[in-house]
């Protein structure tokens, strides 16, 4: 295997084969947890440290802010498309400068019936204090669920201050099928 660098990105150099799917994949686009953006209130989003606040950048908008130690999340209950990748995208606003800036921990787990995990993706990022007040988009990409996921956890931790988090989802995306790795 070999690394290539290119623009601060360390991409793993490997020739893929991709067949597009059978067709029968239904993969909706759409988000499949409720009340991402924060609209008037909390619910069903539960957690510590967090309170409902006005989006600085957005007139008429809240945002949820998340004080160091804080914690967000929102269980989903299935079933999910095993033969669908899931994108988690959020943004997150980090609105104190401060020498370092805060960790945001987000997660995606998934769980059997039982609420045994099964698989985590874990996501670190350090948001930048902007000079021009706003959100930072963030994403990253979830491996198909296994079978047996009858549970989605998505989560949201914070160390080290403080930011506001908005805009959170988490949508199906159809994944190519692998043909073989060279």
């Amino acid at each position: 295997m070999k690394f290539v660098q290119s623009e601060k990105v360390l991409l793993n150099k490997v020739s893929v084969v991709l067949r597009k799917g059978s067709g029968n994949m239904s993969c909706p686009r759409r988000n499949i947890l409720k009340n991402g953006g924060f609209r008037h209130h909390l619910s069903p989003w539960k957690g510590r440290k967090i309170r409902l606040v006005p989006n600085p950048v957005r007139k008429g908008d809240t945002s949820v802010e998340m004080k160091n130690g804080g914690l967000l999340y929102q269980n989903i209950t299935g079933p999910f498309n095993s033969d669908c990748s899931y994108i988690l995208f959020f943004k997150i606003f980090n609105n104190k400068q401060t020498p370092k800036p805060p960790q945001v921990f987000a997660t995606v787990t998934s769980m059997d019936r039982a609420k045994r995990l099964l698989r985590t993706t874990p996501v670190l990022v350090e948001p930048p204090y902007p000079q021009v007040p706003h959100f930072t988009s963030y994403f990253t990409i979830i491996p198909p669920p296994p079978v047996a996921a009858k549970y989605l956890s998505v989560s949201f931790m914070v160390r080290g201050g403080s930011v506001l988090v908005d805009y959170i989802s988490v949508s199906a995306r159809e994944v190519g099928k692998l043909d073989s790795v060279s």
